[in-house]
């Protein structure tokens, strides 16, 4: 049975803060980077007893490098320096030496003679009850390809020496991934995983700065693994992720992330693989993601003098007011199908998230088949559930933690019971008001740069979300990255975004806000050009669009002169694919904090990236403008 196990060059911080958070994230099994051994303030029997104490296992130290194949001389010197790595491996309790391919220039291009020295090896190790595993590195100067790393483990023949298959390198190279099963499992030493982007870049730079946990790269990471359940192995499956990220943020949230993509690794292989199942993972299985119906409704803080100023773009939008809270100073705006729950509380947790953020978006409501299940999943996958306040008779409404600490609420979709809104609002006009705007067509998530993989996971793993490329924008100030996620179902997309540069409008949202956030909300509408029109006849503001924009479109596109002039007069945008068009517009933004979006999709299904930079130094000039005004006259 497959078990999990992580190396602890995946964390940052101290040894002893990598191991404890390994522990408390469920590892029993971790690999000892040497260059930890090398920091540690203390003996490799220190590290052992720690490890023993935690209920961890130390299943290798790695890596050993530029062994094998070498000029005599250099032979030599490497057999002491193993003879060395064997006193340390005592010390530590650990059976397994990791020994990678050759990248030195004095290498000899001979694999009978590197057979040769790795027999040696193994026989040395042998005498001490020790393993040897090799590993093909994708930029090892002879042998860089699993196939030939297999080869030379084959022609040594020596039965403590194995293959360490990594998909990193794997996959890097484009090694076929099949021929794997075909190893027999006992001369498999150790599987290790690692996912990545698919970029364009040199496999040591690739390797050292960009390897990330299976799901929040692009690396067939489900067809490796199946290739290794055929083989029958049943041994550890560890992580070993080089990624400056990674050891810049808290172990334990490194750990818990790493634990979380292999869990979900296992739920997909026992999905892929059910007559493998009983020997894929020993770990709990996961309750199965349960469907969602969409969003419920989109919580807003806000208070004093900004509550009036959103209340009226809310009504310019179209919404109506038609309930107010029993308990709360809570209200309730709809149109068709939305809800936007407006919080003016004084206390208790959205207060506290507006003492910190201002007005803003401090929750969503995600409505599921099964909530109960789905929260289940969410628990055995590290979240923590939250109830907030309630007052007698009031629904309760399960929660975990978002971004920046806003909250996800877990609700049942509509099944003719009654619902929250009957049970804990009074209605206060029409519940069932009709309005321009239709659906909710997604709304984003920007997110620090050095946490946009570990909230990439979150949504994949907590809710089953797919992810589609990511893509890269020109801002005004630097670059803007964005990946949509979404569910399975479609009626949940959330862009992640995060930007490269001091003063991009990513940057200036977290600056303003104080951490990342949700900063646009999208609808869809019918007419967007009527919508405009009345919108603006009730005071809401759009963002200007330069001129010079409807001119390039103007070249372009074959677009009919009284719908340009429209959407120059409007400041509506445009777009257009293979199959239909595109129109969007954008309020001002509110404070710096949030915008909406208004779209109308003719059998279209971008999100109209191209003109996103356009977006974003429009709001860059419509931002720099109010801050000289405030400058020059104040307030």
């Amino acid at each position: 049975m497959l078990s999990w196990s992580i190396a602890t060059v995946t964390m940052g911080g101290t040894l002893e803060t990598k191991l404890s958070s390994a522990a408390r994230a469920g590892f029993r099994a971790v690999e000892i980077f040497e260059n930890d051994l090398t920091f540690f303030n203390g003996k490799a029997r220190d590290v052992r007893t720690m490890a023993e104490d935690l209920g961890i296992s130390i299943i290798a130290l790695q890596p050993m490098r530029d062994f094998e194949a070498m000029p005599e001389a250099i032979r030599a010197r490497n057999f002491e320096r193993a003879q060395r790595k064997f006193d340390l491996m005592d010390e530590l309790g650990t059976s397994m030496l990791s020994l990678c391919s050759n990248v030195s220039p004095d290498v000899i291009n001979d694999p009978q003679r590197a057979a040769a020295d790795l027999a040696a090896l193994a026989d040395l190790a042998a005498q001490r009850g020790f393993r040897i595993g090799y590993e093909a590195l994708a930029w090892g100067r002879y042998v860089h390809d699993w196939m030939q790393a297999w080869d030379i483990v084959r022609i040594a023949d020596r039965p403590n020496l194995g293959i360490v298959l990594d998909s990193f390198h794997a996959i890097q190279r484009g090694n076929p991934l099949p021929p794997m099963a075909k190893i027999p499992a006992d001369k498999i030493a150790l599987v290790q995983v690692a996912d990545a982007p698919n970029i364009l870049m040199d496999a040591m730079s690739l390797s050292r700065h960009h390897r990330c946990f299976p799901g929040q790269g692009d690396y067939d990471i489900q067809g490796f693994l199946e290739a290794i359940v055929q083989t029958g192995y049943s041994g550890p499956v560890s992580l070993e992720i080089f990624n400056e990220q990674f050891r810049g943020a808290p172990a334990s949230i490194i750990a818990r992330d790493g634990m979380r993509s292999l869990q979900v690794c296992a739920e997909k292989l026992q999905a892929a693989m059910p007559d493998k199942a009983p020997s894929i993972s020993a770990s709990v299985t996961l309750p199965k993601p349960s469907k969602i119906g969409g969003v419920e409704f989109i919580e807003f803080v806000t208070g004093g003098g900004d509550a009036p100023r959103l209340t009226q773009i809310l009504l310019g939008l179209g919404f109506t007011r038609v309930a107010k809270h029993k308990s709360k100073n809570v209200e309730l705006y709809r149109q068709n199908d939305l809800n936007i729950v407006l919080n003016l509380e004084q206390d208790g947790f959205a207060h506290s998230f507006y003492l910190v953020h201002g007005t803003s978006i401090c929750a969503i409501a995600l409505a599921f088949d099964d909530p109960k299940r789905a929260l289940e999943r969410a628990n055995a996958l590290g979240e923590t559930t939250y109830f907030g306040r309630m007052g007698p008779g009031e629904a309760t409404i399960p929660a975990v933690r978002g971004v920046e600490n806003s909250l996800i609420y877990f609700l049942p979709k509509h099944d003719g019971k009654a619902t929250i809104w009957e049970q804990d609002f009074v209605a206060t006009g029409d519940q069932a008001p009709e309005g321009p705007l239709k659906h909710l067509d997604h709304f984003s998530n920007v997110v620090r740069r050095s946490e946009f993989l570990s909230w990439l996971l979150f949504y994949k793993t907590v809710f089953a979300f797919e992810n589609e490329p990511q893509v890269e924008l020109a801002d005004p100030y630097g670059a803007f990255f964005s990946r949509l996620i979404g569910s399975a179902e479609g009626n949940v997309r959330i862009p992640l975004n995060i930007g490269d540069g001091g003063s991009t409008g990513v940057s200036r949202f977290i600056d303003t806000f104080g951490g990342g956030g949700i900063q646009q909300i999208a609808f869809s509408t019918d007419d967007l050009f009527g919508f405009v029109k009345k919108a603006r006849a009730a005071g809401v503001e759009f963002l200007a669009i330069p001129e010079n924009y409807y001119d390039d479109l103007e070249s372009r596109y074959d677009l009919a002169p009284e719908l340009l002039a429209q959407m120059r007069e409007l400041n509506i945008l445009y777009d257009r694919s293979e199959t239909g068009e595109f129109f969007q517009i954008y309020t001002a933004t509110f404070d710096d904090r949030f915008f909406f979006e208004i779209l109308e999709r003719r059998n279209y299904t971008l999100y109209g990236a191209a003109n996103t930079p356009v977006r974003l130094a429009a709001q860059t000039h419509m931002q720099d403008v109010a801050r000289q005004e405030r400058a020059m006259f104040g307030g």
